[in-house]
């Protein structure tokens, strides 16, 4: 492998990986990515921070963490058939830490715009269309550039959605935690209990979202995975098929967005059914799926 590359080879059970300039220039970018989006998101809490007590902050992010982990195991079963490495693992985990921020500053700015040349606009357009755009495009952008790592070279479908998978977890955690922190200071500043305010977050973003960015990211990964393994040939088609992938996952994400600004039960129960189905066929046509030519 060139030295653009970062080979993988296994000693004792545990893996190894001969660095390039390719590869720790990416290494660099994602966690550097991943340090500026932390600090990002604690400056933009810094109020609800000073607000809300302590105890309620540690208890949501508690509440966070062990979902995080139930996220955890429902991808391990992709990311051990993909063999992904530890510190793929990491760096997937890091980019949608990266990518919640990126997305939230995007998304922010589009709310701006959008209230100044339009006063009476309504922001739940800006939530249905953008919000998709820019958080499927950012967290799509760190599973191609885990692709790019020249370690990569065994990354086909089954490591796109494992990779995928876990930006989806990573973004959606956090992305959880934020709405719940400022739902907390609303419920404080309005004389509401926290506790009500962590019910309802907890039942809207993880219940109901429960399949939400694990689905989206997942399946653009799947198929950024494909494209990836498939033949130096077909370019059009590999692009296509990542498009088609990204169009069709950002179109779930804004139905899921406004089955839960509608409020209607029987639409959260929808998008929740559609999400699990997308992630099941996915995952066992990413389990049929062998390289061409084997």
């Amino acid at each position: 492998m060139s030295e653009q590359g970062a080979a993988m080879t296994s000693s004792a059970g545990r893996d190894r990986i001969a660095w390039g300039s390719g590869s720790i220039a990416i290494v660099v970018t994602i966690l550097a990515a991943g340090v500026l989006g932390a600090v990002g998101l604690v400056q933009d809490l810094r109020v609800p921070l000073s607000i809300v007590s302590g105890t309620w902050v540690a208890i949501s992010l508690a509440f966070w963490a062990v979902y995080g982990l139930v996220l955890l195991l429902l991808v391990r079963a992709p990311a051990r058939r993909a063999q992904l490495l530890r510190l793929g693992t990491v760096l997937a985990l890091v980019w949608g830490l990266a990518a919640t921020d990126v997305a939230a500053r995007a998304n922010s700015a589009v709310f701006t715009i959008a209230g100044n040349s339009s006063p009476g606009a309504d922001a739940a357009w800006t939530t249905w269309v953008f919000a998709p755009v820019f958080e499927e495009t950012i967290k799509t952008a760190g599973i191609v550039l885990l692709a790019l790592l020249p370690a990569a070279r065994r990354f086909g479908p089954a490591a796109g959605l494992a990779v995928g998978a876990l930006v989806g977890v990573s973004f959606q955690v956090v992305e959880n935690w934020v709405f719940t922190v400022q739902a907390l200071e609303h419920a404080v500043e309005n004389g509401a209990t926290p506790l009500s305010a962590l019910l309802q977050m907890a039942f809207v973003r993880g219940v109901v979202g429960f399949f939400s960015h694990i689905v989206y990211s997942g399946v653009i990964g799947a198929a950024v995975g494909w494209a990836a393994a498939t033949g130096p040939g077909n370019l059009g088609r590999r692009i296509g098929a990542v498009v088609l992938a990204w169009l069709l996952m950002v179109g779930l994400h804004a139905f899921g967005n406004w089955t839960t600004t509608a409020g209607t039960a029987g639409l959260d129960i929808a998008a929740m059914a559609i999400e699990l189905v997308a992630f099941i066929v996915v995952c066992r046509t990413v389990a049929r799926w062998t390289p061409d030519g084997a």
